[in-house]
């Protein structure tokens, strides 16, 4: 007990330590501001909500969400004369510096005032005055690392589902040379009335 609020003072106390010139100086400064998903490429044949298509470089029996984290053969659907050439590394480099770097909190720095679906940048100004309505917004930060591992990605066969590594799903690696289907997590039902999903983890499944 003793040693766990030793850790929690340690931890409020981090805030004071922090060093906002440095996490300025780590701010990704590319090209890239947004995510893409599947959905956005033109080989995707779904709509922009579809969640099982097919894409044009997998095989006809296997369906990839349309929210899914783009693969090395994006295309976009819709292309800005004005833009650069799409990187597919450089958007990554983006994608864990910027996109899913970590971040925490300084309570140290209120910045505005918060309640739900509004926030104020008043210096805290309304949390005091209205405590019951309005609670402090801190000041927030990324951390000093970058994100290495992304979101799985979410494939199907039929009525069998999966959750891929990223790694392997955007280099389209997830199918090996025995056409089988690599998977963090696969769940499934043998038929319609049964009521659980049964459950693999880190295995491998054979498309037929």
């Amino acid at each position: 007990m003793i040693k766990r609020q030793f850790l929690n003072k340690l931890y409020e106390g981090a805030g004071n330590l922090i060093d906002y010139k440095l996490m300025k100086s780590l701010e990704y400064k590319g090209e890239y501001a947004i995510r893409y998903k599947c959905a956005d490429c033109k080989h995707f044949k779904g709509t922009y909500y579809s969640e099982k298509e097919s894409c044009d470089k997998l095989p006809e029996c296997i369906k990839i969400s349309g929210h899914n984290n783009i693969c090395r053969n994006y295309e976009a659907k819709i292309k800005n004369p004005s833009s650069p050439e799409f990187n597919f590394d450089d958007y990554l480099e983006f994608l864990g510096s910027d996109y899913y770097r970590p971040w925490s909190v300084d309570k140290t720095r209120i910045i505005g005032s918060a309640k739900l679906g509004e926030v104020v940048i008043d210096g805290g100004k309304l949390a005091k005055l209205l405590p019951n309505i309005y609670k402090p917004f801190y000041e927030r930060y990324d951390k000093p690392y970058c994100k290495a591992t992304f979101p799985r990605c979410f494939v199907s066969v039929h009525n069998h589902n999966f959750e891929i590594d990223y790694r392997l799903y955007r280099e389209q690696k997830f199918i090996n040379e025995n056409n089988e289907i690599e998977f963090v997590y696969h769940y499934w039902k043998d038929s319609p009335s049964q009521r659980k999903y049964k459950t693999e983890v880190n295995g491998k499944f054979k498309i037929k």
